[in-house]
């Protein structure tokens, strides 16, 4: 799949989006090498940087120099980068069809997901729950342990439901710096996709 040259990102998200389609497109043709390399990525904890020396080529590495850390932690875009790269190995996984798909962001993604678990018009009450969890956790690591849990839930619908990991990297890396401005922006974001009508039923309802 190719990425929406429509679709705005930030520097961690212009490099993470590409970087995704190109996986995603050799492992939808069976390429061993792609194949390998998501299996790697399954592997690891979406929190731990570099922990994995067989995935640091695709995870931390060709990132620019303003990207990457400078001691011995890691910068918000590697932790970004790791992460997004983490839980799409985690998404694809077992599926013949691409889940990374541009323009999709996380709130609308769940906010999918949640109608369609729903028994009525409303959204589905527990698939609600969970995200409010990745939202409320005290701290980055809370909310990656989270956030794979949903990651999980739209893997298992039938088609899975697709999101764009670029967008997703933007939005962990403002959460990374632990800027509460920051913070509060990427919330109320999600909680505007979550709960925005589709863009189809919009119009039928006008």
């Amino acid at each position: 799949m190719t990425v929406d040259a429509s679709v705005h990102y930030r520097k961690i998200g212009g490099v993470i989006a590409p970087r995704v389609a190109a996986l995603q497109s050799s492992v939808l043709r069976n390429e061993s090498g792609a194949v390998a390399t998501l299996a790697r990525l399954r592997r690891c904890s979406p929190g731990d940087v570099g922990a994995e020396p067989a995935v640091w080529a695709v995870t931390v590495g060709g990132l620019p120099a303003e990207l990457r850390g400078r001691g011995d932690a890691p910068s918000p875009s590697e932790r970004a980068a790791h992460a997004a790269l983490v839980l799409y190995a985690l998404h694809q996984q077992s599926r013949d069809v691409g889940v990374h798909r541009a323009g999709v962001r996380l709130g609308s993604a769940v906010g999918r997901l949640a109608r369609a678990r729903a028994c009525d018009e409303a959204l589905d009450d527990a698939t609600v729950k969970r995200f409010h969890q990745v939202a409320l956790a005290p701290d980055f690591t809370g909310r990656l342990y989270f956030l794979r849990g949903v990651i999980q839930l739209l893997r298992a619908e039938r088609p899975p439901i697709g999101l764009d990991y670029g967008l997703l990297a933007d939005d962990l890396r403002a959460l990374a710096t632990g800027d509460p401005q920051q913070r509060d922006s990427v919330l109320l974001r999600w909680g505007r996709d979550l709960h925005s009508l589709p863009e189809s039923d919009s119009k039928e309802r006008s």
